[in-house]
């Protein structure tokens, strides 16, 4: 047997795991204890005599590491020294003010002005903010360049802008200003949207071009919008959108405005790849909570909050004009590729709690919804897109989806429903193409049985039916369950919760919505209540946290031979334990290293808290 195949981690499927990255040598990870080299044989873990030569290798590989360390903190600072951090406050001076902490200056509008040229690449601007004096009112803030736009430590800045100003934004970050970051923030106002990510792509005359990319927005609320709290462009990819709240979006629609005339979700993405939303807080929003389509691939949204919002929660794809696609890459017209949704909590929403539309191998796992559809479609929808009604778009159908341990709990609205619809031609455009991919998920409608419907042709279920119908007639759902359930206002699990350990382990949940790790049998829903964590798990968790650059969570869970292992991908390593020792292993032959006995790191952890 090859030793590197022995140790290989696999999914809940059986299959095999593959590293994301060349895996290293990592001798200096002994945490202060001897090291003892070791090898796997045949998937036994036995000990190599070549200890002393395995450590000089070890020696020579940590003064390459050391010095490659060395040369990028140069690198580092390098950079640093030309970056200069600006100050404005509202009691500076634009006239007077030179930027300093001392002397700032008085509007963001002076100090970002394109003919001053003031700012440049990798400068930071800090706000001031101290209560009662926080309010900085732009027509406009927009980076031209990269730039960190933060509040001064423990004050809190307000940009605010004016949504009567026809077509305005409130910030907008251009595609030369990749790289930016906005951190500790209120954005409120705008015409148009809060935040913009401007692009340059054309799918016509550039498609060369590019969006605003690799920007961060965290820890900041963004609110009281005309449309869009957050609009992402085409090629705007990679944004990170993290511990935010969003609210209060469509304020420039007047009080009575049809629904279906509105256009104002929390976060519209077109055609960003990448995108991620983690931790944040999205509600009260005019129509959808968030979107990505247009072709969005390997999106993921985690670990959010999302209720009351007109129209949906979470789009995996929608419905997108056929100009914003990017046919080189995505030539059938899919609106999201490889998307994930995972602990996420979606509640009081008027249609779809989460929603798929043309969603080629998107992932839908351990979310709860709660009281969602209450005016059409149903908790989990299958929807079909028109792509303006262009007779060249693909409008094609939801394709491999896996939709697994979500929690459904319903007052009214439907659980599951698959559209068809035949707006366009006879033939019609489907909801799904395949097999659902529904299992070990329960629903509960406080109103009475769940109702399920599948609305394509020839289906028994166009007017709904139970879920033994559905079960039965769709081949999908035979471990899920029903029953009475209730949860927190913040949805969490209640003790005793008859979805503790209903679910099925997932190697694409690891954690639940507090980022507390998953441990075997997995609960259904966003919410995990822990079981006794063994001495190996407390020991992980705590390496985990000690030293994330070797253990980045989440960790592949996984057994081999008597070992229980985590695998982490970022970097190839494992982490093992045999019950009496702990060992690390790269992912190559003939290079396991012992690092020290259980009980050792137990106490570390112990102490640590874990």
């Amino acid at each position: 047997m090859n030793a590197k195949a022995a140790f290989q981690p696999m999914d809940s499927a059986g299959a095999a795991l593959k590293s994301v990255a060349e895996p290293q040598n990592y001798p200096e990870m002994s945490f202060g204890i001897e090291i003892a080299c070791a090898s796997i044989r045949c998937g036994l873990f036995q000990p190599l005599a070549a200890t002393r030569h395995l450590q000089s290798l070890a020696m020579n590989q940590f003064k390459f590491t050391r010095i490659a360390i060395t040369l990028a903190l140069i690198a580092s600072n390098s950079l640093m020294a030309h970056a200069t951090e600006w100050f404005v406050s509202p009691i500076g001076s634009d006239s007077a003010g030179n930027g300093s902490l001392a002397a700032p200056y008085k509007t963001l509008g002076y100090l970002l002005s394109p003919e001053r040229a003031l700012v440049q690449g990798g400068d930071t601007v800090t706000l001031r903010g101290p209560v009662g004096n926080n309010v900085y009112n732009e027509n406009e803030v927009r980076l031209r360049v990269p730039l960190t736009l933060r509040s001064y430590e423990g004050e809190w800045a307000i940009i605010s802008c004016p949504i009567a100003l026809q077509d305005g934004v409130c910030v907008q970050i251009d595609p030369s200003a990749s790289g930016s970051r906005l951190s500790r923030l209120e954005v409120m106002g705008g015409n148009l949207y809060g935040v913009f990510m401007q692009t340059d792509w054309d799918s016509r005359d550039n498609k060369q071009g590019l969006g605003a990319s690799n920007i961060i927005l965290e820890d900041c609320k963004i609110h009281d919008t005309g449309r869009d709290a957050i609009k992402i462009t085409p090629k705007s990819n990679d944004i990170t959108i993290r511990r935010c709240e969003i609210y209060n979006t469509g304020r420039v629609y007047p009080a009575g405005m049809a629904l279906d005339d509105k256009n104002a979700e929390g976060i519209d993405n077109v055609n960003g790849s990448r995108m991620l939303v983690e931790d944040s807080y999205i509600h009260d929003i005019a129509t959808t909570g968030l979107y990505f389509k247009g072709g969005a691939a390997d999106v993921v949204i985690q670990r959010n909050r999302i209720e009351r919002t007109g129209v949906g929660g979470i789009m995996v794809g929608f419905d997108t004009s056929p100009d914003f696609f990017d046919t080189a890459l995505n030539p059938r017209y899919y609106e999201s590729i490889r998307g994930l949704v995972r602990n996420n909590v979606v509640r009081d929403t008027g249609y779809a709690g989460i929603g798929l539309y043309a969603a080629q191998d998107a992932a839908v796992v351990n979310n709860t919804i709660v009281n969602t559809a209450s005016s059409g479609h149903a908790a989990i929808y299958f929807g079909v897109t028109l792509q303006d009604f262009e007779p060249f778009a693909g409008r094609p159908a939801n394709i491999n989806p896996l939709i697994r341990n979500n929690l459904v709990i319903q007052d009214g609205g439907d659980c599951a429903r698959i559209r068809w619809a035949n707006e366009i031609s006879a033939a019609g455009l489907y909801g799904l193409e395949g097999s659902a991919g529904m299992d070990s998920n329960w629903f509960y409608n406080a109103r009475g049985a769940c109702n399920f419907a599948d609305n394509r042709p020839g289906s028994p279920l166009a007017d709904g039916g139970t879920l033994e119908q559905w079960r039965a007639y769709e081949k999908v759902d035979a471990r899920s369950l029903t029953g009475v359930i209730s949860v927190t206002a913040e949805g969490r699990l209640l003790p005793g919760s008859p979805a503790i350990d209903q679910g099925e382990t997932l190697a694409q949940v690891t954690q639940d919505i507090d980022k507390q790790p998953r441990r075997g049998a997995n609960d259904i829903g966003a919410d995990e209540i822990p079981g006794p964590a063994t001495s190996a798990d407390r020991v992980m968790d705590w390496a985990e946290a000690t030293l994330p650059q070797y253990f980045a969570p989440p960790g592949v869970a996984g057994t081999v031979a008597n070992y229980s292992y985590r695998y982490y991908a970022s970097t190839g390593i494992y982490l093992a334990t045999d019950g009496q020792r702990v060992v690390v292993h790269n992912g190559r032959e003939f290079n396991l290293l012992d690092v020290g006995l259980l009980s050792s790191f137990l106490a570390l952890a112990v102490a640590a808290g874990f």
